[in-house]
């Protein structure tokens, strides 16, 4: 990943998608922790999973990463979670895809 990139995605708090394309479903999550994106798509990375139980059968290489909504980096971590609920919400990611919560 280029410098520019990882720079940007550190600074950057935000929701995003994860979208397993052999399971044709998705899981919405957020960052706002310690390196932001960059430090949660980097747990995804060593892991495999992140930690996350609906994503421990999906192969890394079937997993398609995008982002939904970029915030400013000092937005309260709790208004980061609701912007994810909303997203889940609206994209039915906990009936349908992979978010368990």
């Amino acid at each position: 990943m280029p410098s520019s990139w990882k720079a940007a995605l550190a600074q950057w708090r935000g929701v995003y998608f994860i979208h397993d394309r052999a399971r044709n479903a998705g899981y919405v999550g957020s960052a706002s922790g310690a390196e932001n994106i960059l430090g949660r798509w980097q747990d995804y990375a060593r892991s495999g999973h992140g930690g996350n139980r609906e994503l421990r059968d999906s192969k890394p290489d079937d997993l398609v990463f995008s982002i939904l909504e970029r915030t400013s980096p000092d937005l309260a971590a709790s208004e980061v979670v609701a912007l994810e609920a909303s997203w889940k919400a609206r994209l039915h990611t906990r009936t349908t895809g992979l978010n368990a919560n």
